[in-house]
Parts: C-alpha cells; sequence; structure tokens
C-alpha cells in the first residue's frame, strides 16, 4: 500500500481573514501549512494534489508566494489551477514558471503514472452566457460557469486510449457532479460546476478504467457515485473544517480518509455562526473505490 494526499483551495498569501460562510484564515495559512508539514511528516505520502485556487491574490507574485508556502511541505506535489489562479491573460505562464520544479511537463494540462496508478490534470476555461469559452477573465466580465474546451477533451481522449490499461484518477479545479440533495443548505453559495460535466462523464463511460475524480471549489466536502466514477469533492483548507484527504492505494481499491489538523485551533478559529454543514456528513468523509474494470 501507498498514499498520495489531497488538498485544495488553500487561498495562499495574505488577504482579508473574512469570507465565505465561515471565517478564513488568509493570515494564518503560513502556520498552518507549518502544523501540515508536520503532520505529513507520520504520514509519508508519495506525494500531494493540490486541485486549484492556490493563490488569494491574481498576479505573478501571489502565484509565486503560493509556490514557496506550497514548498513548506517538503513533500512532492503536484499542482492544479483554480478561477483563482487562471484569470489574468497571463496567468498560465506565470504557474507553469513558478511551479516547473513540480510538473511532468510545462503545461497546466498533463498526466503522469505513479506505481502503476495513472493522473490526468484538466484545465477548464471561464465560459460566458453566450457559450463562448475563454482561459482568462476579461476585463468587464463575470461568470460563475466552465467548461473544457473541445481541444482539451480531444487531449484526454487521447490520453484514456493510450493508457487505457491503467486504473485513472482524474483531478482538476472544478467539480463535474452537483452538490447533492442531502447537503442542500440555505447559507450555501453556489459555487458552480462544469458546465459540460455530461460531456467528460460520457467519455469516462468509455473508458471504464476512470475510477476517480477529485475536486476542490465549492468549499465543502462531499462524495458521490455517478455510474462507475466516484467524485470526491474536498473542502478548502483556507475554511472550517480545515482538513484534507488521504488516498490509501492498495492493488485492488483506493481507500478515502479525511484529516483535520493536530492543531485544532484553526478550525475553531474558522468556524463562523456555528456553520459546521461544510464538514459534509458521515458519507462524505471516507469511501471505497474498487480498481477492477
Amino acid at each position: 500500500m501507498w498514499r498520495f494526499l489531497h488538498l485544495t483551495d488553500p487561498h495562499l498569501g495574505q488577504g482579508s481573514s473574512e469570507g465565505g460562510v465561515n471565517a478564513r484564515l488568509h493570515a494564518h495559512m503560513p502556520d498552518i501549512m507549518q502544523c501540515l508539514r508536520k503532520d505529513i511528516r507520520d504520514i509519508e505520502p508519495d506525494f500531494i494534489l493540490a486541485t486549484g485556487d492556490l493563490a488569494s491574490h491574481h498576479s505573478r507574485d501571489a502565484i509565486f508566494a503560493a509556490r514557496d508556502l506550497l514548498d513548506l511541505l517538503e513533500a512532492p506535489y503536484f499542482p492544479v489551477g483554480g478561477d483563482a489562479d487562471f484569470r489574468h491573460e497571463r496567468s498560465r505562464e506565470w504557474f507553469v514558471e513558478a511551479f516547473s520544479a513540480h510538473l511532468p511537463v510545462a503545461d497546466t494540462v498533463y498526466s503522469f503514472t505513479h506505481k502503476g496508478l495513472h493522473f490526468v490534470v484538466l484545465d477548464p476555461w471561464w465560459e460566458w452566457e453566450d457559450g463562448a469559452l475563454c482561459p482568462f477573465l476579461e476585463d468587464g466580465k463575470e461568470t460563475a460557469r466552465w467548461a473544457l474546451p473541445p481541444h482539451q477533451l480531444g487531449w484526454l481522449e487521447d490520453d484514456l486510449n493510450a493508457y487505457s490499461h491503467e486504473p485513472t484518477v482524474v483531478a482538476l479545479h472544478y467539480p463535474v457532479a452537483s452538490l447533492p440533495d442531502r447537503l442542500a443548505h440555505p447559507e450555501r453559495r453556489t459555487p458552480g460546476t462544469l458546465s459540460n460535466s455530461e460531456l467528460l462523464l460520457e467519455l469516462f463511460q468509455e473508458h471504464p478504467q476512470v475510477k476517480m475524480l477529485l475536486s476542490g471549489h465549492s468549499h465543502q466536502h462531499y462524495i458521490v457515485t455517478h455510474r462507475q466514477l466516484t467524485q470526491v469533492v474536498t473542502g478548502a483548507l483556507v475554511e472550517y473544517p480545515v482538513e484534507y484527504r488521504e488516498i490509501q492505494v492498495f492493488d485492488d481499491r483506493l481507500e478515502v480518509l479525511t484529516h483535520g489538523l493536530s492543531n485544532e485551533t484553526f478550525a475553531s478559529l474558522s468556524l463562523a455562526g456555528g456553520n459546521v454543514w461544510p464538514a459534509g456528513g458521515e458519507p462524505d468523509r471516507s469511501a471505497v473505490v474498487y480498481l477492477e474494470f
């Protein structure tokens, strides 16, 4: 057995300590990363998948600052971009420059295989009301919609064909499956999901080796199974409950566990108004995914 970690939405860098349903911990993130570094020494993961909104601001300096804080973990990691990272026309250029030592290729879309398990990282674009796609947020426009561009769907299909013999985990910032009704809450914001999720799910139906999707963006834990896929959405590291996932990899299965920090003060500091629902329910905190296909 070996293991990797999934963390997301740390929004690293200085910023307001307020916002969201629960108070955010921007000013505490250096201390949180130091605590996490100590905690993961006991877990000894092979690597970390960090699925987006790594930086708290939309500048080259912010992306490099996020890189420096992630490097504090002293563990191998693979970065994934999110909407907070890719708002500027040059954001992807800065991202590749900052994280070059952690990317298998000089791109924000990539794949790799580790100990027989294949990983695919995707990079959706912004989608406007008329359906047009843009890799960055244009001046004067706002949207809460994202989609995988056609050329990337083609790349994904080629990759899955090339690695059809390997069980596969797909990572992207935006969830593919919507929040389940059992977790609906009147104070919960609607963060959005990938608008062309069905195209992606149809492609995965043709490639049963795809077993798990890892995402963030929602700032809430939830785990849902759709067809042969298990979607694991992890809450934001910068908000309550300040947790991350451990995925244990066995010959025949993946086991998902959820961990908080050894210093519980951060979770207490983040909790605002008793809003504990981002932690999800019991079904959202662990899962077993079988690799047979």
